[in-house]
Formats: C-alpha cells, structure tokens, sequence
C-alpha cells in the first residue's frame, strides 16, 4: 500500500496571501467639496488622501499632515478634525507650529482621550 504526503503548500499560500505590506500607497478619496482630506491611522500612516501628501506621528497623540501638492491656503480655510477615542477630543492647528517644522502647509492635530491625556488614535482632517 502506498501513501502519498502532500506538503502543506496552501498553509504556506494563506499566510503570503494574509500578509498586508507595510506602508502600502494611500488610497486616493473622492472628496468633491473639499480643497484636502486625509484619513490618518493611529501611527500616523496616511491611509486614504485627497490633496495631502504626507502624514506622521511626531509623538504621542501628536500629528503631523502637510497639504499639497496643489496649494492651499490654510490660513483661509476651514480645517475639520473628528475621529480618535470614544469620549475623547481632536483639536486641528492650521497656522505654522514648530512641531511640524513651522511649514505654513501642514496641519499639527493632538487626538486627546477622555481624561485630556495624549492618546493614539486615528482621525479624519478636511479642509473646506
């Protein structure tokens, strides 16, 4: 009688097929109304953009997303911020911080638990 061993090939498939890449391209959103829009992750990867070209975590609950490359004028916008913790807050920055480097294109966003203590979390910034 002969038996026939068959390796474990679709283990092995499922795991490489399972495996997200690290920081794949965002996604681009169809924002009609909005001169930019970003939806953040809580490391501060930029998941989904529509005129935002970059976006980072410079600490705890601190963020940074610069605007471009089309230009827009942040002091004359209206910048939006929801998203972070049950319970907690979001605050937007649109004038020049030196936490992201005093560049007049970028928008400094604190996400804040309940408590008021800087938290991780992801968010969504537009700017009408």
């Amino acid at each position: 009688m002969r038996r026939f061993a068959m390796p474990c090939v679709g283990a092995a498939a499922a795991a490489v097929a399972l495996a997200a890449p690290a920081h794949a391209a965002p996604e681009p959103s169809f924002a009609p109304h909005t001169q930019a829009a970003a939806k953040v992750a809580a490391d501060g990867t930029l998941l989904k953009q529509k005129n935002v070209v970059s976006s980072s975590k410079f600490q705890t609950g601190g963020y940074c997303v610069k605007v471009g490359p089309d230009a827009v004028d942040l002091a004359d916008s209206i910048v939006q911020v929801s998203g972070g913790p049950a319970g907690g807050s979001t605050h937007a920055y649109e004038t020049p911080t030196a936490a992201c480097g005093n560049a007049a294109d970028t928008i400094l966003v604190y996400v804040r638990n309940l408590n008021g203590a800087a938290i991780d979390a992801g968010f969504t910034v537009t700017v009408h």
